[in-house]
């Protein structure tokens, strides 16, 4: 692992799961509104409608995504946290909103490939949605690999650390720590 010691003024450097969950959510909202402002208004094959007629005569229209939609969310997933992770912000919008960022053992940036890979449970869901299931056994291991953060020293999923991430407060500061290893 790494010989570095993490401190942050006011307590634990790690950034928590539930600080964690409401940045994802925020992402979520994000991601999902621009989809359905792109398959409401420029890219109609995105979305199935389906009608219901009630009893009354009354009809009912709703939108599902069609397999072409949930594949191009699952890319666009996999992009945004990639793009953003990497970057010199080191975090997606929701992530900035709530003072946090990724970042390796040394608190440098991350790579484009390895914020590709990391953020598997959130966007391989989505490219497997279409066999169900595979989808189920995906969906349960994602959800595993993102609740781990609650239980871990460092505050990490398994997709953290099977990728050599930390997810830490945006002041989180790293300095050599000697005789100390971890």
């Amino acid at each position: 692992m790494s010989s570095n010691h993490i401190t942050v003024s006011g307590g634990d450097p790690f950034a928590g799961f539930w600080r964690r969950a409401a940045a994802w959510f925020i992402d979520a909202v994000v991601i999902y509104t621009v989809y359905l402002l792109i398959a409401f208004f420029v890219w109609d094959d995105l979305l199935i409608q389906t009608s219901i007629q009630d009893t009354g005569g009354e009809v009912f229209y709703s939108y599902v995504p069609s397999l072409l939609g949930l594949l191009l969310v699952g890319v666009a997933t996999m992009a945004y946290f990639a793009f953003l992770e990497s970057s010199r912000a080191q975090a997606t919008l929701g992530k900035r909103i709530l003072r946090i960022r990724v970042c390796d053992f040394n608190g440098d940036k991350i790579s484009l490939l390895t914020a590709g890979y990391r953020a598997w449970p959130l966007w391989l869901p989505g490219l497997i949605n279409t066999v169900a299931i595979l989808d189920l056994v995906v969906g349960i291991a994602s959800l595993l690999a993102c609740l781990t953060a609650a239980f871990t020293k460092r505050k990490q999923g398994l997709h953290d650390i099977m990728s050599r991430c930390l997810v830490v407060k945006r002041r989180a500061v790293f300095s050599d720590a000697p005789g100390q290893q971890t």
